[in-house]
């Protein structure tokens, strides 16, 4: 109303009073723009007045749905607000992803994705969102690493004995995955293609714990699995395993070599998780976030627990786990194309 009065004074006042009234308008006009900043900055540094919803887009029981609960108990204390989880499977990920892309984008609805964010463009041409523009990253969570598992019963008992079984039995030889565009096929591509194997065939499951049965029953020659998901049968002696996917050997695991140790030079596959927020979240929000989970992922007891279930912590900036997804949208998108 004030700069309203000002305007018309201005329009009514003689050319002698033209400047002043120039100058009224362009104070008013300041006053309100410093307090709808003032407003904005207020509203920002009191996040969060209400509780949070981290939106898991799978079933209970992986991965993403325990590391989302575990830092939702880290987030509940340390922001003082209560934290939900709201598992919304479907699409290959995609109907938990997209509602956070269309959420208000004021930090109160955020995204626990998967490996998937940076797969799932290249395997869906009607995506309903647009993974680096309408997400805001807030911080890498986790590493999955996979392990090379054959069972008990088979002869192989070493990475390079199952490069020579491949390539001495072509087109004999299974290996087991969760679908297309899944990390097990991902992986087993990627191995494919880097040490240059013979044709396998391809045996498709819901899940690792629906692979595991034909796998300990030496039906399927081999997998690619996460070790956390491999890892009972493992210590039980149902399954044997060849060699951890990462450049470093697993804390839990400290005698299963690396892929690169066993014969797969510069191998390198894990699987990973990251919290996300919608596009155009205001700065200081992000970054506290960032700042509160960073904090949670580099405690001590947290770090024990994601290695217990085979999980590696992997705190980041926001800017850092922009770039990682951009690297890995980059590294799949050649081979998501010559996926069956």
């Amino acid at each position: 109303m004030q700069a309203a009065a000002v305007v018309a004074s201005w329009h009514s006042a003689p050319p002698r009073f033209a400047a002043d009234a120039a100058r009224r308008l362009c104070v008013a006009l300041c006053a309100v723009l410093l307090a709808c900043a003032s407003g904005l900055v207020a509203a920002q540094a009191a996040f969060p007045s209400r509780p949070l919803r981290i939106i898991v887009p799978v079933t209970t029981g992986g991965p993403s749905d325990l590391v989302a609960r575990i830092l939702a108990r880290e987030l509940e204390t340390s922001l003082g607000k209560p934290v939900v989880i709201e598992n919304r499977p479907g699409a290959s990920q995609t109907v938990g992803a997209n509602a956070v892309a269309k959420a208000e984008p004021d930090g109160y609805m955020l995204l626990q994705a998967a490996a998937n964010m940076a797969i799932n463009p290249f395997l869906m041409s009607d995506l309903p969102y647009d993974t680096v523009k309408d997400f805001a990253p807030i911080s890498l969570t986790h590493l999955t690493p996979y392990v090379f598992v054959v069972s008990a019963q088979s002869p192989i008992s070493t990475l390079a004995d199952l490069f020579k079984f491949i390539r001495d039995n072509p087109g004999k030889v299974s290996y087991g995955t969760t679908g297309p565009g899944s990390p097990q096929q991902l992986s087993t591509l990627l191995l494919a293609q880097q040490m240059k194997l013979g044709e396998m065939t391809e045996i498709q499951y819901k899940g690792s714990s629906a692979a595991h049965p034909d796998l300990i029953a030496n039906r399927v020659t081999f997998m690619i699995d996460p070790l956390a998901a491999a890892a009972p049968h493992i210590k039980s002696g149902l399954l044997r395993a060849l060699a951890v996917t990462t450049p470093q050997r697993n804390g839990v695991f400290p005698g299963i070599p690396t892929a690169s140790e066993a014969g797969a030079p510069g191998y390198d596959f894990a699987s990973w998780g990251g919290l996300f927020a919608p596009a155009a979240t205001p700065r200081p929000v992000v970054m506290k976030l960032n700042e509160e989970v960073r904090k949670a992922l580099n405690g001590v007891d947290l770090k024990k627990r994601f290695d217990d279930m085979g999980l590696v912590a992997k705190p980041s900036s926001p800017e850092e786990f922009g770039q990682f997804l951009q690297a890995e949208m980059t590294r799949w998108k050649g081979l998501v194309k010559t996926a069956p």
